[in-house]
């Protein structure tokens, strides 16, 4: 547990920071080398009204042996709608050629306020793979840093943002290539309706150090409502010379174009808009 921490120590977050000090529950888990799992590992989360007006803080520390394989399903569900600050730490460290899958889903209706950080450590030829459903709450923040230690390491974000009512979500990502010939990639879709906020905000770092580097990000949102807003700001900060990165970000509501062919096809304006 010490050694694990270690590669955590340079936290520089609040939010972190009080649950380091009032974390009372979480995980710890040493995988094996060369263990693979036969089915999927899922957390369950869930929320009753004990929990009303309350601050949960959880923890874990997950490190994968080298040739290791695992799919993780962060799971949360609410059996009350009741308003509580959920605050949750991830901690992963990916070893040589092993390959963690992590889905990460959110969908109760309620009004609850939380903030996910995930920090992932990605070693020699080793797969990060990380898909985020940010559906129910009131507000989420979720947080993703993730650092390719060594060659051949390999990153994948997805994620889908889909709000509507007053619900605020953020997703923040941070993928360093610290060594040679390491591979990103970053694609964020987002849906919003009624008076919904949502932001995505996604950076590739790259050291002077990783030359053939190979970063992909894209931010797509679809906004329809005049009363909804979407703020993307996609970053490069490239210190090598030989590399191949790439951003993009698209926001608007549905294509006039597309309605109008739909609706020469015989279906009604709400059917195409639908």
């Amino acid at each position: 547990f010490e050694k694990i921490k270690e590669y955590f120590k340079d936290d520089q977050n609040s939010l972190i920071s009080l649950n380091h000090a009032l974390v009372n529950d979480g995980i710890f888990l040493d995988i094996a080398e060369n263990y693979f799992f036969n089915k999927p590992l899922v957390i369950y989360n869930i929320f009753d009204q004990k929990v009303a007006n309350k601050i949960i803080n959880s923890k874990f520390f997950i490190s994968l042996g080298a040739g290791s394989n695992l799919s993780l399903i962060d799971l949360y569900k609410s059996k009350t709608n009741v308003k509580y600050f959920n605050n949750v730490t991830h901690n992963y460290i990916v070893k040589r050629n092993a390959i963690l899958k992590k889905f990460n889903v959110n969908d109760n209706p309620n009004d609850s306020f939380n903030y996910n950080s995930t920090k992932v450590k990605s070693f020699s030829n080793s797969i990060f793979e990380n898909f985020v459903l940010s559906l129910g709450p009131s507000f989420i923040k979720n947080e993703i840093h993730c650092d390719l230690l060594e060659t051949h390491a390999s990153c994948f974000l997805n994620g889908i943002m889909f709000l509507n009512k007053n619900q605020h979500h953020e997703l923040k990502t941070n993928i360093n290539h610290r060594y040679a010939n390491c591979k990103s990639s970053q694609l964020v879709k987002s849906v919003l309706l009624d008076n919904s906020n949502g932001t995505y905000q996604g950076k590739i770092y790259v050291d002077k150090s990783a030359q053939k580097t190979n970063g992909y990000q894209l931010s797509k949102a679809l906004i329809l409502s005049e009363n909804s807003e979407f703020n993307s700001k996609p970053e490069l900060e490239i210190y090598a010379d030989d590399v191949k990165c790439s951003h993009g970000s698209t926001s608007g509501n549905i294509d006039e174009d597309s309605i109008f062919y739909l609706m020469s096809r015989g279906l009604t304006k709400n059917q195409a808009n639908e």
